[in-house]
């Protein structure tokens, strides 16, 4: 039996779904019986105070949360509040009033592009002022706690502003900035009488001022890989190092933090933390705006009972937690839901880039006979089990079981179509979609507010969308093939594809091309019927480098191949690569994503290359 952990929490995303009141209070309990002592309320900008109100229906008053504090302290739960001090800021900043807080208030685009504005100037004393008020009026909202989470995470946009490049000469003065704001938020925290938390992953990047940060910042680790064995870089070449020793040398305290996604993220992070000394563990639950949180608690109820102590044995511990939550010892069920927690992932999302984009060897099959081996077995069990809670958690599953068959049924039959094979009808999936999601929205909307539900809407609607473009761009369309070679999913480069047709050089694509862990994929774009390919041209730059193997095209006017380099620019490893039909690969960019994070003009270089193409006889 291992050690309890101090600290057992659990996560709910309200920064990008809320929750009543009654379902908080619901989830609190559940918690309580799975010992639990900690619930973390992620809330970015979330709560209403004079500083910064986001609204009524779009966020939570004092009296609301003080009413979850006060029901939570009762059955032994502490209430830490997470928010938003640099990054994740979205919320307040697309605010016209707050927009001047911003690093990219001035135009400049961001380290991947466009995207989403979410990062605070450190450089502006109304930023201090800002973030000093909204930190006094939340911790006066959670009197109970010792704790406040600060954010810091994925802050990739961090000193770009004028102001802050004036300060930042270099990249050791751009990690003191960091160093210094956060600093400045630990002197707020403990003038509050409060111990700061802070997510760790932009210590990758800014590795040296670690040893100056206040050692009573807890730090919290997250990894979301199936295999946990030490820490891996985020955005850095998975470069793999032994951060909890670190901490431990250094003095500081940490948290292990998996996610809800996949049971051995969980089962694996808590063995590796075995080796060393965390202060605990906190299971983070994301992105649930498409989804109902039911469906993680077979993993959250073992998770809980694993850090307790009660077992060192993870399988075991999921095993003796479903007969607790279902009140059901049978062994066909109980496998199928641990095989289920396993796959959880995230909600079944299904885009036109999903639908045209496969690796290179094809559909996963094995997959989707697991997803129907579960669901058979799964359907044998409503009405069977201990309460209604089980029956919704149970219903959950089976709902998100359903969607995600039907993705990988259309992943297939549109993978299919692309080689030119038979195939399942693409309308009579679309209608399946149809029919699952009116009962997945019906199911929605007894446990969430009816205003909720137009995210599900928006997303069943792009499956549609989805699958009818593909089923008419095949019959009416020409096709584009790119093979790419990216065995580091991990960077994130900005890649453009054009063709060159009568003379005229045609945007197709842009955007960041990977796919998980696949290191050999095709993405493919559609073309006018009737247009002659002369020439591809691709233009990459960002970090981590991007890699292609070949391109070619079809079209009414016949099948194109590459045929000769016609121009190189910048830094592009073997284009000779690209001409011949295999897995050797022109190589754009940089390998080393740390290098190009510290030096933002090599990351905006582009490379780029043109490739001449002849139509096949």
């Amino acid at each position: 039996m291992r050690t309890a952990y101090k600290i057992r929490a659990v996560q709910m995303d309200l920064a990008r779904q809320m929750e009543t009141i009654p379902f908080i209070k619901e989830f609190i309990d559940f918690i309580a019986e799975n010992h639990y002592n900690t619930l973390f309320l992620y809330l970015e900008w979330r709560v209403r105070t004079k500083t910064f109100d986001i609204g009524k229906n779009r966020g939570y008053s004092a009296a609301e949360l003080m009413e979850i504090t006060d029901y939570a302290a009762v059955r032994g739960i502490d209430v830490i509040p997470g928010l938003a001090t640099l990054g994740h800021a979205e919320q307040i900043l697309q605010r016209k009033k707050f927009a001047s807080y911003s690093e990219r208030r001035e135009g400049i685009p961001g380290r991947f592009g466009k995207g989403l504005d979410h990062v605070f100037c450190p450089s502006l004393p109304e930023t201090r002022r800002l973030l000093e008020s909204y930190l006094t009026e939340v911790a006066a909202i959670f009197p109970k706690t010792s704790y406040l989470h600060v954010g810091g995470d994925e802050a990739y946009d961090f000193a770009l502003c004028s102001k802050c490049r004036n300060v930042v000469r270099n990249f050791d003065e751009e990690q003191r900035l960091y160093l210094e704001h956060f600093k400045f938020i630990h002197s707020v925290v403990k003038k509050l009488g409060k111990r700061m938390m802070l997510w760790d992953d932009m210590f990758e990047y800014y590795q040296d001022i670690l040893p100056e940060m206040p050692r009573d910042i807890i730090m919290v680790n997250w990894q979301y890989q199936n295999n946990v064995r030490s820490y891996l870089g985020h955005l850095c070449n998975l470069a793999f190092y032994d951060i909890f020793s670190m901490y431990d040398k250094l003095g500081f305290d940490y948290l292990t933090a998996p996610a809800d996604f996949c049971w051995n993220n969980i089962a694996t992070s808590t063995a590796h933390g075995d080796n060393y000394k965390p202060m605990g563990g906190l299971l983070t639950t994301w992105s649930k705006s498409t989804s109902l949180l039911y469906k993680s608690f077979p993993s959250i109820a073992a998770a809980g009972r694993l850090w307790s102590g009660i077992s060192s044995d993870a399988d075991g511990t999921m095993k003796s937690s479903m007969k607790q939550l279902f009140g059901i010892g049978d062994e066909c069920f109980l496998n199928a839901v641990t095989q289920y927690a396993e796959t959880a992932c995230s909600m079944p999302a299904v885009s036109l880039k999903s639908l045209t984009s496969f690796a290179f060897l094809g559909p996963d099959k094995s997959y989707l006979a697991s997803l129907l081996t579960m669901t058979s077995t799964l359907m044998q069990y409503p009405g069977k089990l201990k309460d209604v809670r089980a029956e919704t958690v149970l219903a959950d599953i089976l709902s998100d079981c359903t969607l995600k068959i039907l993705k990988e049924r259309a992943k297939t039959a549109c993978w299919k179509l692309f080689q030119g094979q038979r195939c399942e009808s693409l309308g009579k999936i679309l209608t399946e979609v149809e029919n699952a999601g009116k009962k997945y929205m019906d199911f929605y909307t007894e446990h969430r507010r009816k205003m909720d539900v137009k995210s599900v809407e928006k997303m069943l609607k792009h499956w549609k969308t989805a699958i009818l473009e593909v089923n008419s761009s095949l019959k009416n369309k020409g096709v584009l093939t790119v093979l790419f070679a990216l065995p580091d999913g991990y960077g994130v480069e900005l890649t453009k594809i054009s063709v060159r047709s009568k003379g005229r050089m045609i945007p197709i694509a842009d955007g960041c091309f990977k796919m998980g862990d696949e290191p050999f994929f095709e993405f493919n774009f559609f073309l006018p019927k009737n247009m002659k390919v002369e020439a591809v041209r691709v233009e990459a730059s960002g970090f981590s480098g991007e890699g292609v193997a070949y391109v070619s095209a079809k079209t009414a006017k016949g099948t194109f191949v590459p045929s000769g380099i016609t121009e190189v620019i910048g830094n592009v490893e073997h284009p000779e690569f690209i001409l011949k039909p295999d897995v050797n690969y022109a190589f754009f960019g940089f390998h080393d994503a740390l290098e190009l994070f510290r030096n933002r003009a090599k990351s905006k270089v582009v490379n780029s290359i043109e490739i001449s193409m002849k139509k096949l006889k």
